[in-house]
């Protein structure tokens, strides 16, 4: 994957590995292999290994743990003849917290995986591997990773009875975060199969997330000019989960290149218009976005950036004066419901109208912060300009209370900041050449909103 480049030395690695090192997969498949308890053998082999989930920090001492990604390996077991794959989820500590943090796991509490030991330390690398289904922070995931146990754990309006079987397939996983897991029960009696899906949380978030689609489920039974959303099928507060029905339509951004793309953006601008003044709470611990929070955001991403390549210490804190220096106005506006996560890649469309993802991070804040990330998100998703300017028009039109068109400038800037360390922390090949380009489109936002909005 990705390799240091223009002055990334700035963030130091362990005396092991430098840390681009862990994030490319031919370099570590030998290491892997040789290393890792009954593979080293050669018992069993990896084929191949799929590197995805990196985070890598870019504190020089403070966070014990500068580097985690996921090993999706490839594995073939030579004496049996099965073979699979194995998911790891690995941590590169510091030299010698890897043992320190290896010795507070009660090991006897982690369960099996298809491959391997459930645990690992390689003092070596400075690495602590955490093999599926065990993840440090959701010890609940390997009974949703169970199909008998899972079984036991469906909520009642998923329809399982006695004799039914089910199937688990893992969608996505952010370890220490987020799983989503699809379900496909097979029924007796001659029912037909059916899909359901579960996200679970290491937190106890799912109650709030099941009873925000629960309003807008029933708002679109209602109105059918409101968005729609998977069907709620309940919560299970033992496994952090919540559970829905499969969802149907088209992803948006395949929409989008449709002759009817305006027509999308205005419906996307009324789903927002009325997800913002939606009555429901965020959760308790959920922090508000606020103009405070978002300065003192700016002023870490801009020390973020300075670790990353000190050269850039200058035009970051040009940016941040300039933002600092716009503020006053947006924090007069009164902080409301947002979604917090608010892109194109949330939305789908099914016959005409717009189906509503991922409810996680519902918090207060400027709507307008919603409506700059999701402009951003279609300017870099190579879309015509016109309908980030179409999305824009038809919200001032349908929420011209919330609208503001100083604030959503301040908003574009503050995302195109957010923006240019992502490629870093998330060691997306050629980084180095991505964080510039994004640091030039944040200098550009940032001078557009200085020359429309003097302070």
């Amino acid at each position: 994957m990705a390799t240091d480049q223009g002055g990334a030395a700035a963030v130091p690695g362990t005396d092991a590995l430098p840390l681009d090192q862990y994030s490319d997969a031919v370099a570590m498949l030998p290491l892997l292999q040789a290393q890792l308890p009954g593979f080293g053998d050669g018992g069993l082999r990896i084929t191949g290994i799929r590197v995805h989930a990196a985070r890598r920090s870019t504190s020089r001492e403070r966070n014990p743990v500068p580097l985690s990604l996921c090993y999706e390996l490839q594995v073939s077991d030579t004496l049996t003849g099965r073979s699979g794959t194995q998911t790891c989820f690995a941590q590169v500590y510091r030299p010698g917290l890897a043992q320190v943090a290896h010795a507070r796991v009660d090991a006897r509490q982690l369960e099996r995986p298809a491959f391997g030991e459930p645990l690992v330390l390689l003092p070596a690398l400075n690495l602590l591997l955490w093999a599926l289904p065990n993840d440090p922070d959701m010890p609940h995931l390997p009974a949703l990773l169970d199909p008998a146990r899972a079984l036991q754990a469906l909520p009642p309006a998923c329809g399982a009875e006695v004799g039914d079987t089910l199937q688990v397939e893992l969608l996505r996983y952010a370890p220490q975060r987020r799983a989503t897991l699809r379900y496909t029960l097979a029924a007796g009696n001659e029912r037909p199969e059916r899909a359901v899906y579960a996200k679970t949380f290491f937190d106890q978030r799912a109650r709030d997330i099941h009873q925000r689609f629960d309003y807008f489920w029933q708002l679109a039974q209602r109105d059918p000019q409101a968005p729609l959303v998977a069907e709620p099928l309940g919560y299970d507060a033992a496994t952090h989960s919540v559970w829905q029905a499969s969802a149907q339509g088209l992803p948006l951004l395949q929409a989008l290149a449709t002759p009817q793309a305006p027509q999308l953006m205005e419906r996307v601008a009324q789903a927002l218009a009325l997800l913002h003044a939606a009555p429901l709470q965020p959760s308790a611990d959920a922090a508000p976005h606020s103009v405070p929070h978002w300065l003192a955001e700016v002023s870490r991403r801009r020390n973020k950036l300075d670790r990353i390549k000190p050269a850039l210490a200058e035009r970051t804190a040009r940016i941040a004066a300039t933002l600092t220096a716009q503020a006053a106005r947006p924090a007069q506006r009164p902080l409301s419901l947002i979604h917090g996560d608010c892109h194109p890649d949330q939305l789908w469309v099914h016959e005409g109208r717009i189906v509503l993802f991922d409810f996680d991070e519902f918090t207060l804040g400027d709507p307008m912060e919603d409506l700059a990330s999701f402009v951003l998100k279609l300017e870099q998703a190579d879309l015509p300009e016109t309908l980030g300017r179409t999305l824009v028009r038809a919200y001032a039109a349908a929420a011209p209370q919330r609208f503001n068109a100083q604030s959503l400038a301040w908003h574009l800037a503050i995302q195109s900041l957010l923006q240019v360390s992502r490629a870093f922390i998330f060691q997306r090949p050629g980084w180095a050449e991505e964080l510039e380009r994004r640091l030039a489109a944040a200098e550009t936002r940032t001078l557009a909103l200085q020359l429309s909005h003097p302070a």
